[in-house]
């Protein structure tokens, strides 16, 4: 657990509940990730963004555990919708890449994605989706600097608790 970088306001807590609750049913949906699980849309959406990769780079860019990623990939692979190729700089290791049809499985799983937001907000006004929009990103960008521990506020415990360790030396950097 992160401790809190700077004086905690009445917000956070409301948000780190909505941020749980939404957490809880965008993973509850299935119809949302179609034939993958939310774990291997993750791989999928990595190996889409970072290109081939070796099994334990993709690890460590999601910040999981080696195994689990490894079941994830070969998984994917037994489907065909991920390879693995040789590795041109090491001929002993592979790179895990996406298939055609792990790219059409990627793209089918971010259309339902942003079919169930547009759902969801379709009586929200345009500019409340451009203000979510917005705000979402910026909390993003906060919560990768938290994880990576790039932040240059001093960390202090939150009230009641023991001091934290840094973030960047925490296993436990992701929050998905």
């Amino acid at each position: 657990m992160y401790a809190c970088t700077m004086q905690q306001t009445s917000a956070e807590p409301l948000v780190a509940e909505h941020l749980s609750a939404l957490f809880g049913l965008l993973s509850r949906s299935h119809a949302v990730d179609g034939p993958v699980s939310r774990g291997e849309y993750a791989v999928l959406a990595l190996t889409a963004k970072l290109g081939p990769q070796r099994a334990c780079d993709l690890a460590d860019a999601a910040g999981l555990d080696p195994s689990t990623t490894s079941r994830r990939v070969s998984s994917l692979v037994e489907r065909g919708f991920l390879e693995r190729r040789a590795d041109p700089h090491d001929g002993r290791a592979h790179r895990i890449g996406l298939t055609d049809t792990g790219s059409g499985v990627l793209a089918g799983a971010r259309a339902r994605r942003v079919e169930l937001v547009g759902v969801a907000l379709d009586d929200w006004a345009e500019s409340d989706r451009a203000a979510l929009a917005d705000l979402l990103g910026r909390l993003e960008t906060s919560l990768a600097r938290v994880a990576e521990g790039t932040t240059d506020v001093p960390v202090r415990s939150v009230a009641g608790s023991a001091p934290a360790a840094s973030p960047a030396a925490s296993p436990e950097r992701t929050l998905a």
